[in-house]
């Protein structure tokens, strides 16, 4: 039995006993297993609905369907029905989400990551070319009638390839970004997720949002900013486009960017941390730089602004 399978059996075992009914001690042990991990969460998650599933479908069935497990077997017929279920549902669906919890997590759906300062490119299945910037993870999950991407962090574009039959959806935080035939970068850092669209079109919307909710869509040299009370669409040159996606090419482009969201850029790709304090985080900046050439760039604006350079260890403190 894998992993997987053994984590099905256990939430089957626990949906049993919750229908009987618990005492206070079998409660506290099922709680705690619960709170082991967030896989025992969604296998208990998703086998319930499934059980709950084929309750509604055995009402309208024929009596005899409906007729409830014989006490001697709950607990197997419980396995054994949830196994069935599962099947006929399909667990190799792509992704759906149950009580907000993404099933995605105990998937088998493989993973890439890049570590700080790394970049690598990589081909889905279906043909689709992904490049994943700086400390990225992302999974993707391709289905004989959808194809999934999971971004749970970093930043990754995506030159998808054409199969009107089988659309592709990308999740980051709160957002489901949909693809219409496109070129597009997503990023998602905290709460905040960013979609720079190249080519085409993309729709962004908030799966299970409350209704009267409308998706938005945008289309080549958009940029969307998703937080967590909101979504921005606002239209650029498609210059400004290219540099925001300079570091597909090894770069990084600023046009009038504040020194201090400059130097957030390079902590992305780098273990040295440049910390900009004072008036100094104000001040505008241009120029195109390799992502891991610190002491370039730091010796840039000093020699261009006249700013004071202190270093520790691991920080590079500039100020005025």
């Amino acid at each position: 039995m894998s992993r997987f399978e053994g984590i099905e059996d256990q939430a089957a075992h626990w949906l049993a006993r919750e229908d009987r009914g618990f005492d206070a001690s079998e409660r506290a042990t099922f709680e705690a297993w619960l709170n082991q991990s967030t896989e025992n969460k969604v296998a208990y998650l998703r086998l319930k609905a499934a059980w709950q599933r084929v309750d509604r479908l055995a009402a309208l069935r024929q009596p005899e369907m409906a007729r409830p497990l014989r006490a001697h077997g709950w607990e197997t017929g419980y396995r054994a029905l949830a196994a069935t279920v599962l099947l006929a549902i399909g667990i190799g669906l792509g992704v759906y989400y149950l009580a907000g919890v993404d099933v995605f997590s105990v998937g088998s759906a493989p993973v890439y990551v890049t570590g700080v300062g790394q970049q690598q490119t990589v081909r889905l299945a279906d043909g689709t070319s992904v490049e994943l910037n700086t400390n990225t993870r992302l999974r993707a999950k391709m289905t004989s009638t959808a194809r999934v991407v999971r971004l749970e962090h970093g930043e990754a574009f995506f030159d998808v390839a054409r199969d009107p039959g089988r659309p592709f959806v990308v999740y980051a935080g709160n957002r489901k970004i949909t693809d219409i035939g496109t070129k597009f970068s997503v990023r998602h850092d905290g709460e905040d997720v960013l979609v720079l669209v190249a080519e085409g079109r993309v729709r962004v919307d908030i799966p299970n949002a409350r209704a009267g909710a409308r998706p938005i869509e945008a289309g080549a040299a958009s940029m969307i900013v998703a937080k967590a009370d909101g979504t921005l669409v606002a239209q650029k040159s498609q210059r400004a486009i290219e540099d925001r996606l300079a570091w597909r090419q090894g770069m990084l482009a600023f046009d009038q960017d504040t020194l201090a969201s400059a130097a957030a850029e390079f902590n992305r790709y780098n273990d040295t941390r440049i910390i900009v304090v004072g008036s100094a985080r104000d001040l505008r900046i241009g120029g195109r730089f390799r992502p891991d050439n610190v002491e370039g760039f730091v010796s840039s604006i000093r020699e261009g602004f006249g700013l004071k350079i202190e270093r520790t260890s691991a920080e590079i403190i500039v100020s005025e």
